[in-house]
């Protein structure tokens, strides 16, 4: 492609299937993991692989079509110990954040009717500003199918049903 590596689309051909040459390690296949696009890069988190969870954030920038990994060993906001909830995997009702920009990551402390500990669940973001979040499903520690829904308003930090 002659045009700059930032404006790769402008030359695809119309309503045709096209093979990019897609640099970096590509992550390993997954499925249950959450994705999210934010200024140009596609965020994955976590997911499952051959019913083992995995814990780590891949990211693939669409302007360079290059995919990299977000190193979770060096960018964790909390003591190195072998107790380090954010070492485990992402099986957990905690609510972890990411800096988009340095790539810190740490936890958020919440209260109110705090949801059982799950994965595989569905959360959308809801209204213009970022006020809360919905959680829906998913499955427990033992792979008991859930069927609830609980919010999270994201400026009280506070769990209702």
């Amino acid at each position: 492609m002659g045009t700059e590596r930032g404006n790769w689309h402008l030359e695809l051909p119309y309503d045709q299937w096209v093979a990019l040459s897609v640099s970096g390690p590509w992550p390993l296949a997954r499925y249950k993991h959450a994705a999210a696009v934010v200024d140009e890069k596609l965020y994955i988190s976590g997911g499952s692989r051959d019913g083992r969870y995995l814990s780590d954030i891949q990211v693939f920038d669409h302007k360079t079509l290059a995919w990299f990994t977000v190193n979770l060993n060096t960018k964790l906001n909390a003591d190195k110990t072998k107790d380090n909830p954010l070492q485990e995997v992402f099986l957990s009702s905690s609510v972890r954040f990411i800096d988009l920009e340095s790539y810190h990551i740490g936890v958020m402390e919440t209260s109110g009717k705090v949801p059982v500990a799950r994965g595989g669940q569905s959360v959308t973001m809801v209204g213009s500003r970022v006020i809360m979040f919905v959680m829906f499903g998913g499955e427990d520690k033992h792979r008991l199918l859930l069927n609830d829904v609980h919010v999270l308003d994201l400026e009280t930090l506070t769990w209702d049903v």
